[in-house]
């Protein structure tokens, strides 16, 4: 009953990833922790959202802007390899804290005006913020939309943020899977509900792309800073006992 829970809740929260350019990590962590514990559920994740990746790079593929990927492309292997390996050895409380309140900040960047969000973003900037959000998704399991309000700025379109943010997240997860293979945590257990949840996922991101094409680029924007907030809120929440305990 459990996995069947966990599987409708990831089709839903798949459909709302797709709405929202990303941010099932942060919605998906306690729900696979209810059926793998909670060591497993970086690699399940991994797998889980690297399929859905692939399914949306399917659906948006002429959409992906490659110059923005050739930009990202070193920096996720490299920061993902270097999260992942520290993944075994570091407490990641502080960091879930730090990540939620950049995530939570951003209602603070929206300029209704200019419908876009903070500074104007370039290319290149995409290099050192691909490092630095790969090597916390490596070592936390998921960081959340942390980086839409660079795609904003950078100026795309909802359908290429999808696409250019789904390839590289595909290289991310490939790269992290092979790392927690390579440590010991993919075991046969993490596959099979990695997959479950993975194809489960793949069929989300069909449906979430019926409803991402009646919608305006606007009301995306707006989606996707609300989300951003709202998974700031999620992972300040689900710390709140750290919280207390550095403030008290």
């Amino acid at each position: 009953m459990q996995l069947v829970l966990v599987l409708v809740g990831a089709f839903i929260i798949f459909i709302l990833s797709t709405l929202t350019g990303g941010g099932a990590s942060l919605l998906l962590m306690p729900l696979v922790a209810l059926v793998v514990g909670v060591k497993a559920v970086a690699p399940v994740m991994a797998i889980s959202i690297g399929m859905s990746s692939t399914s949306k790079v399917f659906f948006f593929w002429r959409y992906i802007d490659w110059k923005l990927f050739a930009w990202l492309f070193p920096s996720t292997i490299v920061g993902s390899l270097i999260g992942a390996r520290m993944f075994a050895t570091l407490s990641a409380d502080f960091l879930q804290i730090l990540i939620g309140l950049l995530l939570l900040s951003t209602v603070f960047q929206w300029n209704r005006k200019e419908k876009k969000t903070g500074f104007k973003v370039k290319a290149w900037h995409f290099a050192p913020m691909g490092l630095v959000v790969a090597f916390l998704s490596g070592l936390i399991g998921g960081v959340g939309p942390l980086m839409n309000s660079a795609y904003l700025n950078y100026g795309i379109s909802k359908e290429s943020l999808l696409g250019t943010r789904s390839a590289n997240a595909i290289l991310l997860h490939i790269t992290k899977i092979i790392s927690y293979a390579y440590y010991g945590y993919v075991t046969g257990e993490v596959l099979k509900f990695g997959i479950m949840i993975g194809i489960s996922s793949m069929i989300a991101v069909y449906f979430g792309k019926l409803i991402l094409s009646k919608i305006s680029e606007l009301l995306f924007r707006k989606i996707v800073v609300a989300s951003m907030v709202a998974s700031g809120i999620l992972m300040l929440w689900k710390n709140k006992d750290y919280i207390q305990d550095l403030v008290l």
